[in-house]
């Protein structure tokens, strides 16, 4: 027993360091490609004010803790969902999109990284137009049903003046 255990160990790490095949610029370019549909996908979702497809695009994994704004972690889908939710329930329109190119780095065939600025127009309740912009990066990994985001970190440029002219001052 103790000599099958000592030969497993050396065949498990000689596995574990195989290098990761290589990827073509074909390969390459079909993750930018899914990265790109995915991540435009969430300004659409979200200028739409639909919390289910905003979140569709997230990794259901127990063990992912899928996103943060401006520090304030969503740490489950279904609080990510809630918190998008009533967000939209509380203004009357969001126009939001990504400003730049979605800056994709393919991390291997199955993971990616993503940064990408983006604007965004908050309409009020009272009829309030508020601009602002930010930068999110994302991460994803491809599942069997697809590409899924596993993290996404959001950033408003002056967070706290923008929610003071949406949402009134904090007293």
């Amino acid at each position: 027993m103790r000599t099958t255990t000592l030969l497993c160990v050396p065949l498990a790490l000689g596995a574990a360091c195989q290098p990761r095949p290589t990827l073509t610029d074909a390969d390459r370019s079909a993750v930018v490609d899914s990265v790109r549909r995915i991540v435009t996908g969430v300004f659409a979702a979200a200028s739409r004010r639909d919390a289910a497809g905003y979140v569709s695009v997230y990794a259901a994994d127990p063990d992912v803790h899928p996103a943060v704004w401006n520090g304030v972690a969503a740490p489950t889908l279904e609080r990510l969902r809630a918190t998008a939710d009533s967000f939209y329930g509380a203004i009357a329109a969001l126009e939001t999109r990504a400003t730049g190119e979605v800056r994709t780095i393919v991390l291997a065939p199955d993971a990616a990284a993503a940064e990408v600025p983006f604007t965004f127009t908050i309409t009020t309740k009272s009829g309030k137009r508020v601009p602002g912009q930010g930068v999110a990066t994302t991460l994803l990994r491809k599942r069997a049903d697809g590409w899924k985001i596993v993290h996404w970190h959001e950033s408003e440029q002056h967070f706290d003046d923008v929610m003071g002219q949406v949402l009134g001052a904090r007293h």
